[in-house]
């Protein structure tokens, strides 16, 4: 894990130290540059796999011909170093970076579909002149880039990126309903980010060609038992816990008392003869919420793991939420979760393993049987629409098409508060839905495909990184990997709604975990925001909201409301923490509208 930047086209070495420094954060082991011509790179070093000198980088490969800097973790490195030796390729170090390099001299754009890992690296080609980006399949490695005065610049963060801070408009819309900055789109209007599974190559006069490699919509439906899927999906979680753990360094996890991060804990005992170091997050000021950590205890028990609590107040979170906004490095509803965690782990780890994903592919959220509900009424949805609420549960969902169905599931309904002076084209939320949408799959198929490019992409997999990032700490999402991801999706609906939740993946690691946790209703995991709110950071948020930069984004009425519901301290919407951390996000990094 590491932070990289890079200038093409009028390069300039000190702008891309200066970038790489802004990022210093994610790589303080190590430091490295490199500069030709009309390319310089900047990358900040975590070493994890191979810490010795010989992993340092930008990394070059075939007597000078490739340059590389790379963010993240190739799992099946070995693997694939054994193929190229066959080919007559030879190694300088042990590190999966050289192996990425060689791959690519070897077999091209197509090396990045070998790939099982997360990742997002450049790589300068001396002989064509060009640069070749690309992205891991889920996204869960950032890559944001823009074309300035001649170059072409990119970057692990926002941040770290030399341009005009004016706020995408289009994006503000969106984050107003939906908590998030919808990718490629970013908060800052010249910024994109590379998406998930792509690669982008640049040629020396600054046109651009991107390409999807991977689509986990490509993957076939399985017909498929019970017995046999339960057995298969068992070996791909052993698989994929055995390829997460590998590094050169302590791997913990985070343990939040779910059955996602319980079962990877528990994976994780079984592939390691060490003690596993664990962390957990909960609340000692606050009973509005559910404090789940006598779940991480129990889990935490039978696995005999090392593990700590993060207990978290109301003062902690007013005291630090500078450095939040800080690392959040653009506007997010989520995350802080993540940072308060990540701080406390970064302490003893550099890598963690989370259970991210597990909710997207095994249908966890209770939304995936709303929606599979409502698509049995398609046909008559229109006379839905005509049926007294009270008649019918859930009548608008169904009544709804399809794209407006996902567009409501966690609306923040904010779109009326932005400033009208702003002038922002209002685009329907449905319209982000409308490209996912597939033929001929079930409904929780459809479901899963929405959630991993909107949801997961957007929001839990860029704050993941970001803030744990922030305190120089790798995090892991075993489920997502690809393998393990592309069988799940194939899985048929019934296998993924029963009874209990999640059946198929409760019934392939039942045996690990603890028979509390399986009888246990799932509840979401959430932070006392609220109540901070009109706690600790009251006098915060109404500074915030009384501010010059509240008042470029939003509507009179809407700050006038708000502050009069602080100061009267009445418990405030979710959205009220989203938009907050907007506005001092906006102050912090002095954007203009």
């Amino acid at each position: 894990m590491c932070g990289i930047a890079g200038v093409f086209g009028k390069a300039s070495l000190e702008v891309a130290t200066a970038m790489s420094d802004a990022i210093a954060h994610r790589g303080p082991d190590d430091s490295g540059h490199f500069f030709e011509d009309h390319v310089a790179f900047g990358h900040r070093r975590l070493s994890i796999i191979d810490v010795s000198a010989c992993g340092h980088q930008p990394m070059s490969y075939a007597g000078g011909r490739y340059h590389l800097i790379y963010n993240g973790e190739i799992y099946n490195f070995a693997e694939i170093r054994k193929e190229l030796e066959t080919f007559g390729h030879r190694f300088q170090s042990h590190s999966d970076s050289e192996v990425i390099l060689a791959s690519y001299a070897q077999w091209g754009d197509a090396s990045v579909s070998r790939l099982r890992g997360m990742f997002a690296f450049a790589i300068y080609d001396r002989e064509s002149g060009e640069l070749f980006l690309a992205r891991d399949r889920f996204g869960i490695k950032p890559l944001y880039y823009t074309i300035r005065d001649g170059s072409f610049l990119f970057a692990s963060e926002l941040k770290a990126l030399p341009v005009e801070r004016r706020l995408d408009r289009e994006s503000l819309w969106f984050y107003l309903s939906l908590g998030s900055m919808p990718q490629p789109r970013t908060a800052i209007e010249s910024v994109q980010m590379l998406p998930a599974a792509h690669t982008m190559r640049v040629r020396p006069d600054l046109t651009i060609e991107t390409k999807r490699y991977w689509d986990l919509a490509d993957t076939e439906p399985l017909n498929i038992d019970e017995q046999t899927a339960t057995r298969r999906l068992r070996e791909l979680l052993e698989e994929a816990t055995r390829y997460h753990m590998i590094a050169d360094v302590p791997v913990g996890a985070f343990l939040s008392g779910g059955i996602d991060s319980t079962a990877v804990v528990g994976l994780m005992t079984r592939a390691s003869a060490q003690r596993i170091r664990t962390f957990s997050i909960g609340f000692d000021d606050d009973g509005t919420v559910a404090d789940e950590r006598e779940w991480a205890r129990l889990a935490a028990k039978k696995f005999d793991c090392e593990h700590a609590e993060v207990v978290v107040r109301g003062e902690d979170v007013a005291s630090q939420f500078d450095d939040i906004i800080r690392a959040i490095d653009q506007p997010s509803l989520d995350g802080t979760n993540t940072y308060l965690v990540s701080k406390a782990a970064a302490r003893h780890l550099k890598v963690a393993l989370s259970g991210l994903g597990g909710d997207e592919l095994f249908a966890g959220y209770p939304h995936f049987k709303r929606l599979a509900r409502a698509v049995k009424w398609d046909r008559a949805r229109k006379l839905v629409a005509h049926v007294p609420g009270r008649f019918f549960d859930d009548r608008d969902l169904v009544a709804s098409s399809t794209a407006e169905r996902y567009a409501t599931l966690r609306n923040l309904d904010g779109g009326a508060f932005i400033n009208p002076d702003l002038r922002v084209a209002k685009t329907p939320l449905a319209a982000l839905y409308e490209p996912l949408l597939l033929r001929g799959r079930d409904s929780v198929a459809q479901t899963t495909y929405v959630e991993t490019r909107r949801y997961l992409a957007d929001t839990l997999l860029r704050d993941a990184d970001a803030m744990a990032m922030a305190s120089s700490l790798e995090v892991r999402p075993v489920l997502l990997d690809h393998k393990l991801a592309e069988f799940a999706f194939a899985l048929p609906e019934k296998l993924k709604l029963g009874a209990i939740n999640k059946p198929i993946f409760v019934n392939a690691v039942r045996d690990i975990l603890p028979p509390e946790l399986i009888a246990r209703k799932k509840t979401g995991f959430e932070l006392p925001l609220q109540s901070w709110l009109i706690g600790p950071l009251r006098d915060r948020a109404m500074a915030a909201f009384s501010s010059d930069a509240a008042r470029t984004l939003f509507a009179p009425s809407f700050l006038a409301e708000t502050n009069s519901a602080l100061e009267q301290r009445k418990r405030p919407s979710l959205r009220i923490w989203a938009y907050l951390v907007l506005i001092e996000w906006f102050r912090t990094y002095k954007l203009a509208a």
